[in-house]
């Protein structure tokens, strides 16, 4: 029979009847002929091979739990989504590699047209300047590599040239045409190397499933629905491909709710090492990344159900499926959280900031006391032009698009003028001969040469560790006696430079052809750097080539604010000023103070129930849109208002921000004094207003005194002096006359730790630890020192000293039902310690926090006169720097006389603590009254001297 068929073919290849294609197959049927008439293959054998069944299961994945308020108000749940999948077998995994090819694109080009994109792990990637570049390192890479190749042992089986491929080595490989000897894809020249990247990640995908063809493999998630009808109209020309039912996670109102219940997103290779080989993860699987999502992901994650397929052997094609086993929905959270005052509480902090910073804002270039003092300082209009460029909110990036407005081609030619100047002159200043030292230059000047300097830290190629800091010419730099040329010369000298970005290799070359090789390479990179564009934008505001008009026309072409054509024609016509129109808008919280980043921006508020220890409100603000984060991250989104914001929307203020706590510290200071014996209920001190016992002689917030007080009456007035000489008994003096430092703190620290506030505060996200003071007792006892508290420590403290001495771990989280509404979870916040300690001392305590908002001459008692119940509370104010307003803080409870919650108001640079007071008073009201009390901007800063 061989002899014959030889014969056959031989005849065909003498006339070139068939393509070459065929004749292999034909010799494949020859070879099998052979090895079966030699016996070497049993025929038996081969047909129950190719007829073999295996069985092989295949997940099916549980719906998550939703997450609720504490009324029942959905704030976490799923949604019907589309996910376009791969199966490479049928027609598919007949075809040849270039045919795969051309319909992976096809695919692609879909995806792409309708608004959707590719969601398929692949770990080489372009940087910023278009080379190609690993996105993992270290063993992950290593295993990338082998899988690459093929390699049946792994990582051990890498040859020396395979493991030191570079991602462009690995990149070619894989775009090779296939052969017995490779796994790559023969992707062809006709594909630019952007769309090569994106076909051979799905090559890859496929490659590293192709024991597993019965699954198929999630190309696109949460596609949109032309994508859907593109799909299955081209059903017949991308074979394999097909369109699944899945869900995505999606949260109701979700700014107001974001840090707590946080969002989800695909597992990570790092997690997924993490949960074992044991866990029922796999590598596309969705799951909580932060937040309660992340805390809670047993309960909310559901199990998973499976499919028992019968597939044949050697094809891989289900032939039947033997079994279903059903998935079980995921666990239902309830909070403690109670919705609506959630979301009052935050659109009041929101627009009290605004208030605070209408109050603040000049029209002109007055700063105050900026740089002097904390007192009174005061934002000139050209940071708010600034803040518009330096946040985002007018995006540069934009002037260079095709349908960019008239003004913003003209602005864009404006700034490449500027930059060309800028350039020159600050090449000019960084030249090898250049002696230039900043502080002798003014301050722009200034900022350029700095950029350069953070430049080279920032990229690593100034190795700032390696830097000797005892160096005679660093110190000399450091001080201002040399110019940054200099010593960066004297770094390349000294091998603290990481010059690879300059590609030198092996030729030699002068210290000052490298130092002119990184100007050039340098200088290259500002063009693309956004930074650099801000840097170039903020002189063009201050140095007046941009005019605040300007500005405000480009919010309105950019589309920032809803376009006013009354108001954008008074602007253009410059009858309506920039101030009064940016006024106006900030009222109106078209631009909020979260996207302008200047101070004040940010705050906490924290409401308790002081009789459980459920947070009823646990408020950050600016917040961020947690829907744009889950299922796959924004990531236009995400850069562009996550990370270069400066108001850090993604931190959560009430359990990770730590400041010093200022005055609302000082009830700690006042127990100790009492129950340590060191003061009595009624014993008073004479306010000195500065304190000399000690040097240097620390002073009283006010240079008036405060007479002969008590320790309820020092409270009511923040006397420092008074809670000065408390800390200077607790500690003692030695036989040298000095403070016992540490003597003192460790009495202060009993009773802290007794309120709470060593420990975190036992809600069940991400906290920060607490601070307790470790230098410094007659400070510390006026909350300074190295005091440094969240807000949700503070909480807790205040709601302790409530309820007279219940210290609770806070909690979050009500209860947890599972899918059929039994309640598998009925959680209660846990009593962490009781507080022991003398009626008089309490009466004490809340007599002072009573009289703080209460007495005749209390600075704030007017914001609480409308108030249903009465308030008792404690004002705090913490000085940062004399560049920066002060901290402020308000702690309280109500009613007075039978405390049912406590409220906890921060606001980082909000002046002066009557402004947190301020907030504080219209949570209450809200509270007592169930009326909304947002929905009005007024100028609200405080010029009350309070602490």
């Amino acid at each position: 029979m061989f002899d014959t068929i030889k014969e056959v073919i031989d005849r065909i290849l003498s006339k070139r009847l068939v393509p070459i294609l065929v004749i292999y197959l034909i010799l494949f049927v020859l070879l099998i002929d052979r090895l079966l008439s030699l016996q070497i293959i049993d025929v038996d054998t081969y047909e129950k091979e190719a007829m073999e069944m295996t069985k092989k299961t295949r997940e099916i994945k549980a719906v998550r739990g939703n997450i609720y308020d504490c009324n029942g108000k959905l704030l976490a749940y799923n949604q019907l989504s589309y996910n376009v999948v791969l199966q490479d077998y049928g027609s598919l995994s007949d075809m040849s590699s270039d045919e795969k090819n051309k319909v992976i694109f096809m695919l692609i080009s879909i995806l792409e047209k309708n608004g959707d994109e590719l969601d398929v792990d692949f770990y080489i990637e372009f940087n910023k300047k278009g080379k190609l570049k690993f996105n993992i390192e270290g063993n992950e890479l290593l295993r990338f590599k082998a899988e690459v190749f093929g390699l049946a042992g792994g990582v051990n089986d890498l040859t020396e040239e395979q493991t030191n491929m570079t991602a462009e080595d690995i990149f070619d490989y894989l775009r090779e045409e296939p052969n017995a000897a490779t796994t790559s894809f023969g992707i062809g020249p006709e594909f630019s190397d952007e769309d090569a990247l994106k076909i051979m990640a799905v090559r890859y995908a496929i490659f590293i499933n192709r024991y597993k063809e019965f699954e198929s493999i999630i190309i696109a998630k949460n596609v949109s629905d032309l994508t859907v009808a593109a799909v299955k109209e081209y059903s017949d020309t991308i074979p394999g491909v097909d369109i699944t039912e899945d869900t995505k996670r999606m949260y109701n109102k979700s700014k107001y709710f974001a840090h707590i219940l946080g969002y989800t997103g695909t597992i990570t290779s790092e997690k997924l090492k993490e949960a074992g080989e044991d866990s029922d993860y796999s590598q596309d699987d969705q799951i909580g990344l932060s937040g309660i999502e992340e805390k809670y992901e047993d309960y909310l994650k559901g199990k998973k159900g499976k499919d028992e397929l019968v597939v044949e052997a050697m094809s891989s094609r289900v032939v039947s499926v033997s079994s279903v086993e059903m998935p079980e929905a995921g666990d239902n959270v309830y909070l403690t959280i109670d919705s609506k005052l959630q979301i009052e509480c935050y659109k009041l902090l929101e627009e009290h900031l605004a208030g605070i910073l209408i109050s603040k804002i000049t029209n002109g270039n007055d700063a105050g006391t900026r740089g002097k003092s904390a007192s009174d300082i005061k934002i000139p209009i050209y940071d708010v032009y600034n803040a518009l460029f330096e946040n985002n909110v007018i995006n540069c990036d934009r002037f260079t698009e095709k349908n960019s407005s008239k003004l913003e081609k003209k602005v864009y030619k404006k700034f490449k003028e500027k930059r060309k100047k800028v350039i020159k002159k600050l090449k000019k200043d960084l030249s090898y001969e250049s002696k230039v030292i900043p502080k002798d230059i003014g301050e722009t000047r200034e900022d350029y040469i700095d950029f350069f300097y953070d430049f080279l830290a920032d990229n690593n190629i100034l190795l700032l560790s390696e830097i000797d800091v005892d160096d005679e010419t660093y110190n000399n730099y450091y001080h201002e006696k040399l110019s940054l040329s200099k010593f960066i010369q004297y770094a390349i000298n000294m091998n603290w430079l990481d010059l690879s970005c300059l590609n030198l290799g092996e030729a030699y070359y002068s210290n000052e052809e490298i130092y002119e090789k990184l100007l050039d390479y340098s200088f290259k990179q500002f063009k693309k750097d956004k930074s650099f564009s801000k840097l170039i934008y903020s002189d063009m505001i201050y140095s007046y080539e941009l005019s605040g008009t300007d500005c405000c026309l480009l919010l309105y072409d950019q589309g920032d604010i809803k376009l006013n054509e009354n108001k954008y024609r008074l602007l253009k016509a410059k009858v309506l000023s920039p101030y009064t129109f940016l006024i106006d808008e900030i009222k109106k919280l078209e631009i909020t103070p979260g996207q302008l980043g200047l101070d004040p921006c940010s705050g906490s508020i924290v409401v308790t129930d002081v009789d459980t220890g459920d947070v009823k409100a646990m408020v950050t603000y600016p917040s961020y849109d947690n829907n744009k984060l889950a299922n796959k991250v924004d990531s236009k989104y995400y850069n562009n208002y996550l990370l270069e914001t400066k108001s850090s929307p993604l931190l959560n203020r009430p359990t990770q921000e730590k400041l010093a706590p200022g005055s609302t510290f000082k009830m700690i200071s006042a127990v100790t004094g009492l129950e340590e014996g060191v003061i009595t209920p009624t014993e008073t001190i004479y306010d000195k207003t500065t304190f000399t016992k000690i040097h240097p002689s620390p002073k009283d917030w006010t240079i008036y005194s405060h007479g002969n007080i008590n320790v309820s009456q020092a409270i009511r007035d923040s006397c420092n002096y008074f809670f000065y000489e408390v800390g200077y008994r607790l500690g003692g003096v030695n036989s040298e006359g000095d403070v016992m430092n540490n003597r003192g703190l460790e009495k202060l620290k009993k009773y802290a730790k007794m309120f709470g506030l060593t420990a975190k505060s036992g809600v069940e996200i991400m906290e920060a630890d607490p601070q307790f003071s470790v230098t410094d007792i007659v400070r510390s006892c006026i909350g300074q020192a190295t005091h440094a508290y969240t807000p949700i420590q503070l909480s807790r403290y205040v709601t302790t000293v409530a309820n007279n001495g219940t210290c609770y771990n806070l909690t979050l989280i009500s209860k947890i039902d599972n899918y059929k509404g039994k309640t598998i979870l009925d959680n209660k916040a846990e009593v962490r310690n009781k507080v022991d300690i003398s009626n008089s001392t309490w009466n004490a305590i809340h007599n002072g926090m009573y009289m703080v908002v209460n007495s005749d001459n209390s600075s704030i008692r007017d914001y609480f006169s409308s108030v249903k119940e009465k308030v008792a509370g404690k004002t705090g104010t913490a000085q940062q720097t004399e560049f920066h307003a002060n901290h402020a803080y308000f702690v309280s409870y109500a009613p007075y006389a039978s405390p049912d919650v406590s409220v906890t108001c921060v606001i980082p640079n909000g002046h002066t603590s009557a402004n947190a007071a301020n907030l504080a008073s219209d949570v209450y009201k809200y509270y007592f009254g169930k009326k909304k009390v947002s929905g009005k901007v007024t100028a609200k800063g405080s010029n009350v001297a309070t602490d």
